[in-house]
């Protein structure tokens, strides 16, 4: 059996978002990342990102309860092209952990010796860190030692460049005080994909295929051929199915 599928899959939490992603691609906000390095060592802030994961579906039934039981699939050949990469999960005590935080402190000093390419990059770095376990107190889930490895979580990251030269790491104070505006600045940057590029359509119940069939035939026709829009169809599934059957 696979420890790992084929795909990456992006879930979230209803049927009009996930329409929505069908049609306009994915929209990049900030996402909020407590990191823990060493015994005191902390580095808190929002960064920009999309994450997917690409746990077998047959694995899946606590990655719903935690993050939504609508999801789309895309092939692993259109995260290559698109810059997505595994997340870096770290162990708080480990070696690494207190290498990374030096890093972080370095950048940090008001008279530092990094040049902005070096600072940019140690910022880069971190957005795709997370660690290994820890609290997790998201929607049915509260966990103090919830072990985040099992997420097998990706991330697409994107640079400034592609942000309109919005803030790339945001202290959490500031982000919790204009979440709204500060994800409004970086709603154009946006990541589409082609019908060829979906492995997977996921809806909660088995009752909402033929409602996304519908959508498919009535707002998504014009993204592909007919004989891609079939195709298309034989890739819907359910939460229902996919936790009784596999």
């Amino acid at each position: 059996m696979a420890i790992s599928t084929n795909s990456i899959i992006h879930y979230t939490d209803s049927f009009d978002i996930l329409t929505l992603i069908l049609k306009e691609g994915f929209k990049v906000k900030y996402c909020v990342e407590k990191l823990n390095l060493g015994k005191s060592g902390k580095s808190h802030a929002a960064h920009p990102m999309i994450s997917f994961c690409d746990i077998p579906l047959s694995d899946s039934e606590q990655h719903f309860d935690a993050y939504g039981k609508y999801g789309v699939g895309l092939s692993k050949e259109w995260a290559v092209k698109n810059g997505v990469n595994p997340v870096l999960y770290i162990d708080k005590n480990s070696l690494f952990a207190n290498s990374l935080y030096e890093l972080i402190k370095e950048r940090r000093k008001s008279n530092t010796n990094l040049t902005k390419k070096q600072d940019s990059e140690i910022l880069q770095i971190k957005s795709y860190a997370k660690n290994y376990s820890g609290l997790l107190k998201r929607k049915e889930v509260n966990n103090p030692n919830y072990k985040f490895y099992d997420e097998r979580e990706w991330r697409l990251v994107p640079p400034k460049e592609k942000l309109n030269d919005a803030i790339f790491s945001l202290n959490l104070s500031y982000f919790n005080k204009n979440k709204e505006s500060l994800n409004e600045s970086i709603s154009d940057c946006r990541f589409e994909f082609s019908s060829k590029d979906i492995s997977y359509i996921i809806v909660e119940k088995t009752s909402e295929i033929p409602k996304m069939i519908n959508f498919l035939r009535t707002d998504y026709s014009d993204k592909c051929t007919a004989k891609e829009l079939d195709i298309l169809f034989s890739k819907i599934c359910s939460t229902e199915q996919i936790m009784e059957d596999y």
